[in-house]
């Protein structure tokens, strides 16, 4: 796979599963990576494990932390050149029993969060007129699914959104994808009825490729990893 050596990465959600597996993908191609999620344990271990090269713990829900985590990645390793949103949530229920709360702040990490790291990396990205934002959507973003009514819009979201985004940025030379995965053997499959399919490794691979290698005329793309 392409190199990816001299650029900077910016994941959320940085501190296990799919963002953990991407980490360390991006890592293993040379990138510089910050991970960045809400346990400052996860992301510290992270870096201790060679996955990542800077940790930084806050919400991406929460605008004063994504502007912190882009300062903290500029002044250490540089501008961001690939952006992977990762951080995600799942708070499970029907339609008349899930409670407001648990519906906003589903929206408000899985796709709001997206937004606001997004909005904080592609002023540079288009002073460059180079990067890559990998949004990490899921097979939910293109189905319905019994109890899974917030995550399942905030993924339709997050697609609709990327190209969007996509389309913004298509003549500054910076490329937007989303990665939409299947049932992947991770700690949030395990509060649903659903059997794991693949590896966050499996996931993770893709999205590096997305990150590395994808032809710029895939901007806009949504990339599926089930079958």
């Amino acid at each position: 796979m392409t190199s990816l050596a001299g650029k900077t990465a910016i994941v959320t959600g940085g501190g296990r599963g799919i963002g953990l597996a991407t980490a360390r993908a991006l890592t293993a191609l040379g990138a510089r990576v910050t991970v960045f999620a809400r346990t400052a344990a996860a992301v510290e271990a992270a870096v201790m494990g060679g996955a990542a090269v800077l940790a930084v713990a806050g919400d991406v829900s929460r605008e004063e932390d994504v502007a912190r985590l882009a300062a903290e990645h500029e002044r250490t390793l540089g501008p961001c050149d690939v952006l992977v949103n990762d951080a995600a949530i799942l708070h499970r229920g029907l339609v008349e029993e899930l409670s407001p709360d648990a519906w906003r702040a589903q929206l408000e990490v899985n796709l709001t969060g997206a937004f606001l790291c997004a909005r904080a990396v592609v002023p540079g990205m288009k002073r460059r007129r180079r990067g890559r934002i990998v949004n990490v959507a899921s097979i939910s973003g293109t189905i319905g699914s019994v109890s899974a009514s917030a995550y399942n819009a905030s993924k339709w979201g997050l697609i609709g959104f990327t190209k969007c985004l996509a389309e913004e940025l298509r003549e500054h030379g910076v490329q937007c994808l989303a990665v939409s995965p299947g049932s992947v053997d991770t700690e949030m499959l395990k509060q649903t009825p659903f059997a794991p399919q693949m590896r966050s490794e499996e996931v993770a691979n893709v999205i590096a490729w997305c990150a590395a290698e994808a032809p710029d005329a895939m901007t806009g793309a949504n990339v599926e990893v089930f079958g």
